[in-house]
């Protein structure tokens, strides 16, 4: 078991360090001293941009997300998992408003669980972080200005957030754009915001988990979406206290195509490293129920659930939104490697059919072309992997849909999703017969 305890600042942080535990510090600069870390050092100043005094309840949710991040991060899988897969972790988190946060333990637990594969212990205990005060807002010069906002959408620079945040444009919403604002990311989120239709209030965040001694990080990244979703959650607290109480729930969008939200292992080898839950329903669900119950005023929305990505983009040309800056999205997850999107990785694979369904030019530059990549031994597993899954039929499908993670019960909803999984696959097999590819 991999144990860490989270502290309010370096002033906490106990006298002498335990064998076995790390000691982290919220928002704050990293300590020097061996075994400790930090993270989210500049979160408190991102969110007093937003002008307004957030609910200490969703500033609970944040903190909460950081000490997971930080875990996830400073954990290395490959070090401390028995099965090189799943890890053990225990996390102590100090919180504003511990009373609040005891009852969902349990739900948060099952979603984490099923969120990074690990299996987690969380305890809270008071004396936590607190939003920024009054004082600290009014220090903060340049401001996120959310006056105008109706919405949150989280913006990632990748095509699906596009097609979303356009989307909400179109019908005359103003969401706030909400961000990681990682190097990479970022200039992709930089070039594409000014082309969404109006200038939009866009607040930016990242966690930037630090540690000193203690061996290497990992770089899964399994838990990214929590700190997204609370980020989301944080700014849709302070659009509710702009707007006053009596407006209701906030919506915070989660815009990804229902296939790859999915995320069903295409053969039965393919599961722990190649099945991603990020925004699979059943874990968007269980942050719903944590969100419900300890009151905030969050509704998740995915309105793009039971469509392809090559629907969603052929709805964004017959509605005549612009679609030549679909090319200047990013959706490879190996990108940053070489600073080119490859061309052959799953997430590249739905992007390339998801074009050729709609019929749209791919500018977009790739390392491989499709057919170099399945003569390469070396790099076409995923494009193998495709091919074999397309082959199924739709008894397997739906199996192998469920076998992603518990589907929701009601009817509509679960074909839904079974049917966005098999239009999804025959997407992929359309675009790679037109390609050569023998299926």
């Amino acid at each position: 078991m991999s144990k860490l305890v989270f502290h309010l600042d370096k002033i906490t942080l106990p006298a002498i360090t335990e064998d076995g535990r790390l000691d982290v510090v919220f928002y704050g600069p990293r300590p020097m001293r061996q075994a400790t870390g930090s993270v989210g050092n500049q979160l408190p100043s991102a969110i007093a941009g937003l002008g307004v005094r957030v609910d200490e309840r969703a500033f609970d949710f944040l903190s909460i997300a950081m000490a997971v991040i930080a875990a996830d991060t400073f954990v290395d899988r490959g070090r401390c998992a028995a099965n090189g897969w799943s890890r053990k972790i225990e996390i102590d988190i100090p919180l504003a408003q511990p009373a609040v946060w005891a009852p969902v333990l349990p739900i948060l637990k099952r979603a984490l669980d099923f969120l990074s594969g690990d299996q987690w212990a969380i305890s809270v205990r008071s004396g936590g972080p607190r939003p920024p005060s009054q004082a600290a807002i009014l220090r903060k010069r340049k401001a996120v200005g959310i006056g105008s906002a109706d919405c949150v959408s989280l913006f990632s620079g990748g095509l699906d957030s596009l097609l979303g945040v356009s989307k909400l444009v179109a019908s005359g919403r103003t969401p706030v754009l909400v961000s990681h604002s990682y190097r990479g990311d970022k200039s992709y989120q930089r070039k594409l915001a000014p082309q969404l239709g109006k200038q939009l209030p866009w607040f930016e965040a990242n966690a930037h988990p630090a540690k000193t001694g203690g061996g290497p990080n990992d770089t899964s990244m399994r838990t990214r979406s929590l700190g997204f979703l609370a980020y989301g959650a944080v700014v849709a607290s302070a659009v509710a206290s702009k707007r006053g109480a009596s407006k209701g729930t906030v919506d915070l969008f989660v815009p990804e195509n229902g296939f790859i939200a999915l995320n069903a292992p295409l053969t039965r080898r393919r599961v722990g490293s190649h099945s991603t839950r990020t925004t699979h329903p059943h874990f968007l669900s269980l942050i719903q129920d944590v969100l419900d119950v300890v009151g905030l005023p969050v509704r998740l929305a995915n309105e793009f659930r039971h469509q392809t990505k090559g629907e969603m983009m052929d709805d964004a040309a017959r509605a005549g939104r612009p679609t030549a800056i679909f090319s200047g999205t990013v959706s490879c997850g190996k990108w940053k490697r070489k600073n080119t999107q490859c061309g052959y990785c799953v997430p590249c694979l739905i992007r390339r059919a998801a074009f050729f369904r709609a019929g749209i030019d791919d500018q977009t530059r790739y390392r491989y072309d499709v057919i170099s990549a399945w003569k390469d031994l070396e790099i076409r597993d995923d494009l193998l992997a495709m091919v074999l899954a397309s082959r199924e039929g739709a008894e397997n499908l739906k199996a192998r849909a469920i076998a992603s993670g518990p589907l929701p019960l009601q009817i509509g909803e679960r074909d839904g999703w079974f049917g966005v999984q098999e239009r999804g696959l025959a997407e992929v097999r359309n675009y790679l017969r037109s390609k050569g590819i023998p299926d």
